[in-house]
C-alpha cells in the first residue's frame, strides 16, 4: 500500500512539473515576439534602432553617417564646408570658416540631427523634452564629447577645445549649433543618450576651425 501511495505521489509531482514546463515555455514565443515588435515611440521601447544619422543645416544635408562612415556634403550645397582626404581616416573633415559663422556670436546656423534605421530611413525618436517640458513618452537626448584629433579616448578640457556646442535639450532636443573659439581642430562625438547610457556612440567627427 505504501509503495502504491508513493507511486501516485510521484506521478502527481511529475504531472505538476510538466504543467509548469508547458506554461513557462509555451508562453516564451509570445514574450519574445513582444520584445522584437516594439514600434518607434511606443512605451517600453528600450533601445533606439538608430544605426546612422544625417546633419541638416539650412534645409540641406550637411553630412551623413552610416555603416560607421561619414559622407560629407551629399547634397552638394556645402562644398566649402568640407576638407577631404586631409590625413583623416574617415575620409575628410568639417571645416568652419569665418564666413560660415554669425559675426557677433561666432555660431553656425542651427544643425538638426535626423537618425536613420538599418534601411537608411529617417526615424522619429521620442525626445526627453517636448515644448520645454519633460516628455512622458521620451527618454532620449544628445550628449557631446570632445577628443584630441585622431583619438577616440583622449578627451579635451573646455579650455583646450577650439569650439564648443550650444545645446538646450529643453528647447529643441535634436538641434544644436557650433560656436568657434579659436583656430584648431577637435573630434566631436555626437552621442544618442538614453537615460544614463548611450544608445549610439558614433566615430568622432573631425571638425576644424579656420578663422580669418
Amino acid at each position: 500500500m505504501k509503495s502504491l501511495k508513493k507511486k501516485k505521489e510521484s506521478m502527481v509531482f511529475r504531472s505538476k512539473i510538466v504543467s509548469m514546463f508547458i506554461i513557462v515555455f509555451g508562453g516564451l514565443p509570445f514574450l519574445l515576439s513582444g520584445c522584437e515588435d516594439n514600434p518607434v515611440g511606443s512605451e517600453g521601447w528600450d533601445h533606439a534602432p538608430a544605426v546612422g544619422f544625417e546633419l541638416e543645416m539650412e534645409g540641406e544635408v550637411l553630412l551623413s553617417y552610416f555603416l560607421r562612415q561619414y559622407e560629407f556634403n551629399p547634397s552638394g550645397f556645402f562644398e566649402d564646408y568640407v576638407m577631404l582626404d586631409d590625413g583623416i581616416q574617415v575620409g575628410g573633415m568639417l571645416v568652419l570658416k569665418s564666413k560660415h559663422l554669425d559675426s557677433e556670436t561666432m555660431h553656425t546656423p542651427y544643425i538638426t540631427i535626423h537618425y536613420l534605421d538599418e534601411d537608411r530611413n529617417r526615424i522619429q525618436i521620442p525626445s526627453l523634452y517636448l515644448n520645454g517640458k519633460r516628455n512622458p513618452e521620451g527618454e532620449w537626448n544628445l550628449d557631446f564629447e570632445f577628443f584630441e584629433p585622431g583619438s577616440r579616448s583622449v578627451r579635451l578640457s573646455p579650455e583646450e577645445r577650439p569650439f564648443g556646442v550650444i545645446y538646450d535639450k529643453t528647447e529643441d532636443t535634436w538641434s544644436f549649433s557650433i560656436e568657434a573659439h579659436k583656430n584648431g581642430r577637435a573630434d566631436l562625438r555626437i552621442n544618442l543618450f538614453h537615460l544614463d547610457h548611450s544608445d549610439m556612440a558614433p566615430i568622432p567627427l573631425p571638425v576644424k576651425i579656420k578663422l580669418d
